[in-house]
């Protein structure tokens, strides 16, 4: 894989990325079936339409999934250019693009871990992740996805003498020697209040104490309503730094406090479109310095 730098896969053709040709020094061969070591991901339904560009041998013609564009040299335009923001995104910890970056899930995990084994864990599905952090007690709530779930493993690492010093790599293989393979079966997580049901909420409680009659009370439930919605509506990413929240409470919800854009002491409305969710640094930060750049990323 030495040969696959950056610079490489910049201008990278659809003949060497593509899986199915006879000729199997292409990239997503190499990452499937020769990087098996770094997890395997072979087998599953998704196939080679995971990789959104394959040559198909009984057409002799290459194919793609149309969620990327019309034409297989469409979709390998917007594949590559995925790559290529994983990539970056992994290097400077951009966690938001991580999440929304548009390859499929296993691809991307094997990605990030290939290129950034001190960042992330060679363990991709979904189920084997929470599977392990039922194993290991890690509180775990509806909407974890394999970041958060990856990044909840690397947090109780730390927290475990004989797995502190290893590797990623190595502490991937001792969760399976640990606690072996997960059984068919999907883990339950517990659940959280969804947004739509939050704003909901908060819409009801509007009605029952309009605004003029509120008092200290009602205002105080009020903004503990507004809190719970900014926080969920963040979905464990600070809102200015963008980083992943750096801990999780006992209930395993993503630590975040929220903040009023403009105070309440300033006469800020105790709105939702007034309020975001910070991480506890950038929370601290706002309130020292107040600086009008950050005001602006906010707003």
């Amino acid at each position: 894989m030495s040969k696959y730098t950056r610079e490489f896969l910049s201008t990278m053709t659809v003949d060497q990325y593509a899986m199915g040709a006879c000729d199997r020094d292409n990239y997503c061969y190499r990452i499937e079936v020769e990087q098996a070591e770094m997890g395997n991901i072979r087998g599953t339904m998704a196939g080679v339409r995971r990789y959104g560009v394959w040559y198909n041998k009984k057409s002799n013609d290459y194919e793609c999934t149309k969620k990327y564009g019309n034409d297989p040299q469409e979709a390998f335009f917007v594949v590559k250019t995925e790559i290529l923001n994983l990539l970056d995104s992994g290097e400077t910890d951009k966690y938001v693009a991580i999440q929304k970056n548009r390859l499929a899930p296993l691809f991307k995990y094997k990605l990030l871990a290939m290129y950034y084994p001190h960042k992330f864990l060679t363990i991709y599905s979904k189920d084997h992740l929470s599977y392990f952090c039922y194993k290991a007690g890690i509180p775990a709530v509806d909407g974890d996805d394999e970041l958060v779930m990856q990044r909840k493993l690397l947090q109780w690492k730390e927290t475990q003498a004989e797995a502190r010093e290893m590797s990623l790599i190595k502490f991937s293989r001792y969760l399976y020697k640990q606690f072996d393979h997960p059984p068919k079966r999907v883990w339950a997580s517990k659940t959280r209040p969804k947004l739509k049901e939050l704003k909901d909420d908060l819409q009801d409680f509007d009605a029952k104490h309009p605004k003029k009659t509120l008092t200290e009370v009602e205002r105080v439930q009020r903004s503990e309503k507004v809190a719970a919605y900014v926080k969920e509506r963040a979905a464990g990413i600070c809102e200015l730094c963008g980083k992943l929240t750096p801990f999780y409470n006992k209930s395993g919800e993503p630590y975040l406090e929220c903040h009023h854009i403009v105070w309440i002491a300033r006469d800020g409305a105790d709105e939702i479109n007034n309020a975001v969710a910070l991480c506890p640094n950038c929370h601290r930060k706002m309130h020292i310095l107040d600086e009008s750049s950050d005001v602006e990323i906010l707003k």
